[in-house]
């Protein structure tokens, strides 16, 4: 195969080495607590773990354009770990990281399993359905099928890097880990939720531009990257860019929503971990942190007898019970959580602009 990459990562070596350890020359390893069954597997090589063969092409160019954002995101990550925050007084870095995040954030097997779902609510439960229905089958039919698509990853891929223009306008915090529990790493590191709107039952809550959205990307065992909407949310302590954490609660909250996002398995570093880790996903096995629908409205039979009809399909979230104690909702935005809106309207616009260009031209 030449110099073509079989093994290609969905989470960054890079950032799997700051969970885990140098064993020897060019050899890094990292403890992994599988969780579909509960089990845990010592001292894995991290060049084999958190990656698939082929998984995003069989030529590379995939791969090798996420090289491209990993090789200075790793250094950035790198100084923000060593206590180096300068580097995010720099807008060129903050977009840097961003544009990493986005992508990691759909490049990833539970990314591709989501879309998969996405997909198939829509064909199974709108477009199948009705056919069947319309030509004298039982449309509950439409639920015996599965459609997997599997070059899907490279498209959400490069999606996912033209996405973080609309979390541009997000905020940093560095989340400083001072207790002896430490945090993990999934194999869907980066957590995305709502916490403003999580009572409210609409169908855009879930999008990264709502208003409220928020990201968690652990970085290493003591250090976690926030990203979030600074009109809603207070983290930490005013104008300040670090937050120290001495509370094993709020480590656990954050560790908690490693468990929820995973599709198979964490990354840790310390032995001790491991029952921390169990006693997580006893806790948290059961919560299905996004539930996809599609509802048929406007549903009309022309004079000419065609079936005429739109489809809505959208994504819901859980209602999680708790947030880390240093993350607090703005009384003015409390106002409005019952009522959805956007974030920053230009900031989508700017992002249609570019999607259009995308669209008519090779990436």
């Amino acid at each position: 195969m030449g110099n073509i990459t079989i093994n290609q990562h969905y989470v960054p070596q890079f950032l799997l080495r700051n969970f885990g350890w140098k064993a020897k020359k060019g050899i890094f390893r990292i403890n992994i607590f599988d969780t579909k069954n509960c089990s845990v597997r010592h001292n894995q090589n991290i060049a084999k773990v958190f990656s698939q063969n082929f998984f995003y092409d069989q030529d590379n160019s995939i791969e090798k354009f996420l090289s491209e954002i990993e090789t200075p995101t790793s250094i950035l990550f790198e100084q923000i770990i060593n206590g180096n925050f300068k580097s995010l007084e720099n807008e060129d870095n903050k977009s840097l990281i961003m544009v990493f995040i986005s992508s990691l954030l759909q490049r990833t097997p539970s990314a591709l399993e989501k879309a998969n779902e996405f997909i198939n609510t829509n064909l199974n439960q709108g477009i199948v359905r009705q056919l069947l229905s319309l030509n004298g089958y039982d449309p509950n039919e439409a639920n015996n099928g599965y459609f997997e698509f599997p070059q899907l990853v490279s498209d959400i891929t490069l999606e996912g890097v033209i996405n973080s223009i609309l979390i541009k306008d997000l905020s940093f915090q560095i989340i400083k880990n001072e207790t002896n529990l430490e945090f993990c790493i999934s194999d869907h590191p980066v957590f995305a939720y709502n916490w403003l709107y999580r009572d409210l039952d609409h169908p855009s809550v879930t999008g990264i531009t709502a208003k409220g959205f928020q990201i968690f990307l652990p970085l290493s065992p003591s250090i976690t990257l926030c990203l979030y909407d600074s009109h809603v949310y207070k983290y930490g302590q005013k104008n300040q860019l670090i937050t120290h954490i001495d509370n094993v609660n709020d480590i656990a909250i954050m560790n908690s929503f490693q468990i929820i996002n995973s599709y198979s398995i964490i990354g840790f570093n310390s032995i001790t971990t491991e029952s921390h880790l169990k006693q997580l996903y006893e806790r948290n096995k059961k919560i299905q942190l996004y539930k996809h629908e599609n509802t048929i409205f406007d549903y009309r039979e022309t004079e000419e007898g065609q079936i005429r009809y739109k489809t809505l399909n959208f994504t819901r979230q859980t209602k999680l019970k708790k947030m880390p104690s240093f993350i607090s909702i703005k009384r003015k935005a409390k106002i409005d959580n019952n009522s959805f809106s956007y974030r920053n309207p230009e900031l989508i616009n700017q992002y249609l602009a570019v999607n259009k260009l995308h669209k008519n031209n090779t990436f």
